[in-house]
């Protein structure tokens, strides 16, 4: 047997701790659900005999198996949903399923190798909940509206017929996906593509929702559901977890993610928290959309420096008397002062974040 520590998320320990003794039968095989501090994120564990963890190779009569790693996989989203409820505006991250640690001191060391994103995605996306809208549609009534709408379409040549008719197809699911995007997306942060999972799928889309703004994005729903009642059908999933906006790349370490972003923002090794922000600034005026309309990248280039502050704001947050930053000369990217800010020492000290 081969204990190790599973990791469902990661929360913010600043607020009111989840009471996980509350939670009815624990987390996976009923072992006692845990957290693990670093500074001021923390991890809910539990106990995993990683031996009996592992799925069948292919080929494999495992059917008793797989439906203990579903059960399993059930029970990780029940904890994460559990965790979304319980540290309410404050937020959650879900790791992914099967993300494990040999132990409590190795778990540490995981916050800490990847503190500036975790805790970057903790600042983003406090209050916020993932919601998920399917669309499917009948593929052949679809096809029977077209040729009733443009007979035209329709010829001796079959194969000439079957490219303008699925041309035709794919402009509609086009107009269709947009329009329904157009009543979704002004409610929402930000959204994210999933693969579809059926060939009647046209849409499966999550979107980053602030709590506040679900009774507005429930009725917006409700109303596009209503719109296309006669051509579509819907399913509303949600609220979930964040698992479609968090990537968390765990072999980039803090000094990798702070000197691209501080790059990104064309900001010298020291820099004041004013310059800091008149830099961040300046590039959101350049790259705007707005001000570039003829720019397909702009908008991408405009998140990407949003996310580069972000992660700089959150080093910057992390490092002792950062309400006092006009104290401050200015703050060091240099790869020992960022490294060095993220050391834990023998006994797991825990370092206060100190809030601006």
């Amino acid at each position: 047997m081969q204990v190790k520590r599973f990791i469902y998320a990661t929360i913010d320990n600043q607020s009111d701790m989840p009471d996980l003794a509350s939670y009815p039968g624990g987390g996976i095989d009923a072992a006692p659900l845990a957290t693990v501090s670093y500074r001021d994120i923390a991890a809910v564990v539990s106990s995993l005999d990683v031996d009996q963890f592992a799925l069948a190779l292919p080929g494999e009569i495992a059917t008793e198996k797989q439906d203990c790693h579903n059960e399993r996989l059930l029970k990780y989203q029940q904890v994460n949903l559990f965790l979304l409820k319980q540290t309410g505006s404050h937020g959650m991250l879900p790791l992914k399923f099967g993300f494990t640690a040999n132990n409590d001191q190795e778990v540490m060391r995981v916050l800490e190798q990847a503190y500036i994103q975790l805790r970057t995605h903790l600042d983003r996306l406090q209050g916020t909940m993932e919601l998920v809208i399917q669309t499917s549609w009948e593929l052949p009534k679809i096809l029977q509206e077209i040729v009733k709408d443009n007979p035209g379409l329709t010829g001796s040549d079959p194969v000439q017929t079957g490219r303008l008719l699925f041309e035709a197809a794919e402009f509609k699911k086009g107009k269709i996906v947009a329009a329904i995007h157009g009543k979704l997306s002004a409610l929402s942060k930000d959204y994210s593509d999933a693969p579809l999972k059926a060939e009647a799928m046209i849409l499966n889309r999550s979107y980053l929702v602030g709590k506040d703004k679900e009774p507005l994005f429930d009725d917006a729903v409700n109303a596009v559901a209503t719109e296309f009642e006669a051509a579509l059908t819907f399913r509303y999933i949600g609220p979930l977890p964040i698992y479609s906006f968090v990537n968390i790349e765990l072999n980039q370490g803090n000094f990798a993610l702070v000197d691209k972003s501080r790059k990104l923002l064309q900001l010298p090794e020291k820099a004041s928290w004013q310059s800091i922000k008149t830099a961040y600034r300046q590039l959101i005026v350049t790259h705007h959309p707005d001000k570039n309309p003829d720019d397909p990248q702009a908008a991408k280039r405009t998140k990407d420096v949003i996310a580069a502050y972000e992660i700089i704001k959150a080093y910057c947050q992390s490092l002792p008397g950062f309400g006092e930053a006009e104290k401050h000369d200015a703050f060091s990217f240099a790869q020992e002062a960022v490294e060095q800010a993220f050391i834990v020492d023998d006994k797991g000290a825990l370092l206060a974040r100190v809030k601006g």
